[in-house]
């Protein structure tokens, strides 16, 4: 008996589906960079204007992602939703008190926009929406200078944190 021959599934979602999961995982990363901003307020405040325009960056993305439901979405629900954003309301962490705590923020910092980048990237394949892949693509590459500006931003503050982190993602 001959053996099947078996592909990867691959996961391909619609485009409201697409949207939704982009839209929430944008927000959680908004609401995340304006913490740090407020954290990082009374300790560093060049990281905290970085993370503030990093969380400006991200509201910029929100409003592309609710451009392109208003215009493609194929509900009447997904198209209403995208003009109708609860706020969300989170609690402040705290503040950064001292080098040590920055250190380790910055260090989550990094490792959270990497995984980001990484989320865009298999939204984009799971994607078959041609309006939606190269929006996607554009995402990724911001996600990677994002990612490039904070490892940069780190090497900074601990001259030791570059190498630690291109060994540890090799």
């Amino acid at each position: 008996m001959p053996t099947p021959i078996t592909t990867p599934a691959r996961l391909v979602l619609s485009l409201d589906e697409l949207l939704a999961l982009a839209d929430a995982h944008e927000r959680a990363e908004q609401a995340r960079y304006r913490r740090l901003a407020f954290g990082f307020l009374t300790f560093d405040t060049t990281t905290s204007r970085l993370m503030a325009s990093l969380g400006i960056e991200c509201e910029r993305r929100l409003q592309d992602l609710r451009r392109i439901a208003t215009e493609h979405a194929t509900t009447p629900a997904c198209r209403d939703a995208a003009r109708h954003r609860p706020v969300e309301r989170r609690a402040i962490i705290g503040f950064v008190g001292d080098h040590g705590m920055a250190l380790d923020t910055l260090r989550q910092a990094l490792a959270d926009a990497d995984y980001s980048q990484r989320f865009y990237a298999q939204l984009r394949t799971a994607s078959a929406v041609p309006e939606l892949h190269a929006r996607l693509t554009a995402i990724i590459d911001q996600k990677r200078s994002e990612l490039a500006v904070l490892q940069e931003h780190l090497a900074s503050r601990d001259p030791l944190a570059e190498g630690r982190y291109h060994a540890a993602a090799g």
